[in-house]
């Protein structure tokens, strides 16, 4: 799979969006600077959510449990309050190619989809809760252009039961795990469930709702290959997101670490790196002679003791090869054996 020219795979590094959504809270000096930290923390895309609110919801539409600590009462209010209009999404694209880094968002509805395919947004994210809205998906589908879709609050037969309905190409497909709870305990995570997305043939990923970054990690560990966040300011601005989500301040952290474990992931067991070559030299034990002996000494087991430092010596898994050599000269107790006394 690829967005733009990153390609999305198993070998490649993650694919990692900061998720502003509408952490922004409506104001375009926010949408900047999150962007920047997005750059600053080598994020491949940020992301944001494009909606018509009339196209999105009946009239006074109640709030989800995890918006009702807001000073909202519906969610029309909520949603109208923190919304973008068109002319700032198009602002915000230019000033991502400025920028260099990809811009995304997820329409929450046909129209803002016909509009983010005009402005050239070069992906799709669908939500959680559209996963299953047919009417939006299929409108997606015919713009032939790479989709990611989030899997929170569905079942694995339920997910299964839409793949099968909405017949992606695998190649333009990515499927991430999603908890829809805001913030998610770790525990609540239900990680095992990248198993059964991993068997279903898409690249998979991440949608990450829990604080801090041991879930994401983890999830790398199981074949993540697109990990998102939300992204804030801070997490006591007024808003609904901004509590589940990481500080800009802790991005750049947020994004190594992820990356990290990428790396390490690729790297099989069959070399010593060189910090680990010095330390072996000190820390391993070498064949060593445990008493002073005369020379032509025939070895015995004895003989033979395993100590610190290594050095340039002898592993004490080959002691058996030095049992019966006699020594060419004498030697005191704990010389290091090498070939050259036998």
């Amino acid at each position: 799979m690829k967005i733009q020219n990153r390609k999305i795979s198993n070998i490649n590094p993650p694919f990692i969006i900061a998720e502003i959504g509408i952490n922004h809270n409506g104001n375009m000096l926010n949408v900047f600077r999150l962007i920047d930290y997005a750059v600053a923390a080598k994020c491949d895309a940020v992301k944001f959510q494009t909606i018509n609110v009339s196209k999105l919801m009946i009239g006074n539409t109640p709030l989800a449990n995890y918006q009702k600590k807001t000073k909202f009462k519906t969610m029309n209010d909520l949603i109208n309050r923190y919304n973008l209009n068109h002319s700032d999404f198009i602002k915000i694209r230019d000033y991502c190619k400025k920028k260099k880094i990809i811009f995304l968002s997820t329409p929450f509805d046909v129209e803002s989809a016909f509009f983010l395919n005009k402005i050239n947004v070069p992906a799709f994210k669908i939500s959680s809760s559209d996963n299953d809205n047919i009417f939006l998906i299929e409108t997606i589908k015919k713009f032939k252009k790479p989709v990611i879709i989030s899997s929170g609050m569905t079942k694995i037969d339920e997910l299964k039961k839409i793949l099968k309905f909405i017949r992606f190409p695998k190649n333009r497909l990515a499927i991430l795990h999603c908890i829809s709870d805001y913030p998610t305990d770790i525990k609540n995570s239900q990680l095992g469930a990248m198993d059964q997305l991993n068997k279903l043939g898409y690249q998979i990923g991440f949608s990450d709702h829990t604080i801090g970054s041991s879930a994401a990690i983890a999830a790398v560990a199981k074949g993540a290959t697109i990990i998102e966040k939300h992204i804030t300011l801070d997490k006591n601005m007024e808003g609904p997101d901004h509590k589940a989500s990481l500080e800009c301040k802790d991005l750049n952290k947020f994004v190594k670490n992820i990356c990290d474990i990428k790396f390490s992931l690729g790297k099989k067991r069959n070399f010593i790196s060189k910090k680990e070559t010095d330390t072996k030299k000190v820390a391993k034990k070498a064949i060593y002679f445990s008493k002073k002996l005369d020379k032509n000494h025939k070895i015995k087991k004895s003989d033979l003791i395993a100590l610190r430092p290594r050095l340039n010596g002898v592993s004490p898994m080959e002691y058996k090869k030095i049992i019966g050599k006699r020594l060419k000269d004498p030697v005191k107790a704990e010389t290091i054996f090498n070939k050259n006394k036998i």
